[in-house]
């Protein structure tokens, strides 16, 4: 009987999906090993020149899908910064990719401001056509990618790094560390 009910349980919480996953920490993190898409349609870069995921190889890469006017983005801003600011010389690069929902997060000039309000120093993508938002076949804001050295993506992240329950920052910056451990 406790054999049955311990196979019903697990089938449930399986059916149940996401919900039921994401009351673990690691539950939102996705493993993955599929080629990193390029970032092809992007209409501007802010805070560098443009850049090419192959360009990259040989380096970490964190990139992230938001738009200025997401609250769970915003909430993800400290995190990013801090992986920036303590793997960039280690050998990681953050990139954000704002795809913007709105008619208004679509205004470049808005846009710029709201990056210098909250002192995004990494480069950001402009994706204000959703090309690269589809050649990734991402879903939501915020997404978090890890790439590896190798051009792979190994990890998905969709929403909130540290919302209710979740530790993903703690989680993500796990796997960045691992990441820049690996051999070339």
């Amino acid at each position: 009987m406790q054999r049955w009910l311990l196979s019903a349980t697990v089938c449930c919480l399986l059916a149940a999906g996401p919900l039921a996953a994401a009351r673990s920490q690691e539950a939102q993190l996705v493993a993955l090993k599929v080629e990193a898409p390029e970032l092809d349609g992007i209409g501007d870069w802010i805070n560098t020149k443009p850049l090419r995921l192959k360009d990259l190889r040989g380096q970490v890469v964190v990139l992230h899908f938001w738009t200025f006017g997401c609250i769970n983005c915003i909430h993800n801003y400290p995190s990013y910064a801090g992986w920036d600011k303590d793997y960039a010389k280690k050998g990681l690069t953050v990139i954000g990719v704002h795809t913007p929902e709105t008619r208004g997060e679509a205004d470049i000039a808005r846009l710029r401001r709201k990056i210098k309000a909250h002192r995004i120093a990494y480069p950001v993508a402009v994706d204000t056509d959703a090309k690269t938002w589809e050649a990734w076949g991402n879903l939501y804001w915020p997404s978090v990618y890890l790439i590896d050295k190798h051009g792979s993506v190994r990890y998905r992240w969709y929403g909130e790094l540290n919302s209710k329950r979740t530790r993903g920052e703690a989680v993500l910056r796990k796997k960045i560390e691992e990441l820049l451990a690996e051999k070339e």
